[in-house]
Order: C-alpha cells, then structure tokens, then sequence
C-alpha cells in the first residue's frame, strides 16, 4: 500500500505541470504573508512572473517554443516595471492589456494540450487543474482593464488598481462563492463576471467528462 501511494505521489512530482500549479498555488499561500516586506501589489506581480516562467518550462517542447515563452515573460517583465516607476493611469493600461494577452494564449495553449491527449494520466490532472487556475488568473487581467478604462466598473471600497483585488474578486466569481463584497457595477464588468462563472462551469463538466472517458477507455483496453 505504501509503495503504491509512493508511486502515485512520485508520478505526480514527476508531471510538468506540476511546478506550475505549484507555482500558482504558492501565489495564494505565501503572498499575505510577504505583505509587510513589501507592498502587496509588486508581491503579486512577482509571482504572477515565477507563474509565467513555469508556463514556458510546462508547454514549451521546441527552442521555438521556449524562445517565444521567453519573450512573452521579458515583455511581461518590462511592462509590471514600466507600471511600477510610472504609476499613471493611461500607462497602466499596458500591463493589463498584455497581461490578458498574455495569459489567454497560455490558457488556450494548455487547452490544446488538454484535448489532444489519448491517455489520463498524471501530468493531464495536473494540467487540467493549472488550466482551471489560469482561466481565474486571466480574467482578473481583464476586470483590471476594465476598471481602467471604465473607473467605477466595480465598488471597489479601497486599493483601487490593486491587481490582488481583481484577483480576488475572479476566483470568487469562477467558483461562483460570490461573497458580495465586490461587485462588478457597469455593463462590461457584469458580462465578463458572467462569461467567466460560465467558463469554470463549464470547464470542470468538460475536464471530468475527458477524464473519466480517457480513463474508462484505458481500463477496457
């Protein structure tokens, strides 16, 4: 029984995805407490670029693909910092709108990946559970411009622009708690809070469904 759970355990550690949902996951685990060293918004923007690197280590097969990977992250890199040293409202536009570039390619990237397999095995979980994290992260890229574009989009009580808020406010609406402490206000807010408690919805029917079929396809081979 040991050995077995052993093997289950190794063959996940061993799955490429596994650093990114590592990743992703160390995000909402460690960021609260990295708060008092410095301010919360550069903390979130430090692991969303440790996310973006295990995306290119996680999907990346070729040096072409590794190439753009990198170019994607230095490009990410330079805008958080061009966001940073000039906090203007017109240059805060830049991150969000390569940040939602950015991360629909990647998501669209391992959903390829997703439905391309033939076999459910461990590195499939573990991309089908980045790909549920990435889609949150995604849209909290999109509430951020919206916000920016529209000021008041959403009754932000404070930290407005605090990119851990939207972040926040996305996975509260993909997991469809909606605790009601944020809410999105204009029409735009309100149909893409929409489209993405549709979106994790449907994901989940959609990967268990691919799982289980995959699965019971290899038993009865």
């Amino acid at each position: 029984m040991r050995q077995s759970f052993k093997g289950f355990t190794t063959k996940f550690a061993k799955a490429r995805f596994s650093y990114l949902f590592s990743s992703i996951i160390l995000l909402f685990m460690l960021r609260p407490f990295l708060e008092g060293f410095t301010a919360l918004r550069n903390i979130t923007k430090i692991f969303i670029w440790f996310i973006l690197i295990s995306c290119g280590l996680a999907v990346s097969d070729t040096k072409r693909q590794r190439g753009i990977f990198l170019g994607i992250v230095v490009l990410a890199i330079l805008t958080d910092f061009l966001d940073m040293f000039l906090p203007d409202a017109a240059i805060r536009l830049v991150p969000n709108i390569v940040g939602v570039i950015v991360f629909s390619y990647i998501v669209a990237v391992i959903f390829l990946y997703l439905i391309r397999q033939e076999e459910a095995t461990a590195d499939m979980i573990m991309a089908a559970a980045s790909e549920y994290m990435l889609i949150g992260i995604m849209f909290s890229y999109i509430y951020s411009l919206i916000e920016a574009v529209h000021p008041g989009s959403f009754n932000l009580q404070s930290s407005q622009g605090d990119p851990s808020v939207f972040l926040y406010f996305s996975f509260v609406t993909l997991t469809t708690a909606g605790y009601g402490d944020i809410l999105p206000v204009s029409v735009p807010a309100r149909s893409f809070a929409i489209l993405e408690q549709v979106t994790g919805q449907l994901f989940v029917a959609v990967a268990v469904a691919r799982l289980v079929g995959l699965y019971t396809s290899q038993k009865k081979n």
